[in-house]
């Protein structure tokens, strides 16, 4: 299953989230890519996260969300399976 995840970091929170990062003390190992930020406002993230379950990826989430204020979760599919979809209706 894949996530796209949306988030606002913790301002007050970016100091200890930055040292957690640097100290790969937080599992990345379902994200994909790169998370990629607003221009308007870099406190905001997106984000596309993979996972086999949404309770797997609830796991995998939950030491990340002490460091964000606002949280987004919907699951995206791909293109092809978009398309699938759409030709089906």
């Amino acid at each position: 299953m894949l996530f796209q995840v949306k988030v606002r970091v913790n301002i007050s929170k970016l100091a200890e989230f930055a040292q957690k990062l640097q100290k790969d003390e937080l599992d990345r190992s379902c994200i994909r890519g790169e998370t990629y930020c607003l221009k308007s406002d870099p406190a905001v993230g997106f984000g596309i996260w993979e996972a086999y379950s949404r309770n797997e990826f609830d796991t995998k989430f939950a030491p990340w969300r002490n460091y964000y204020d606002d949280v987004e979760i919907n699951q995206v599919i791909t293109p092809l399976e978009a398309m699938a979809s759409l030709f089906k209706l």
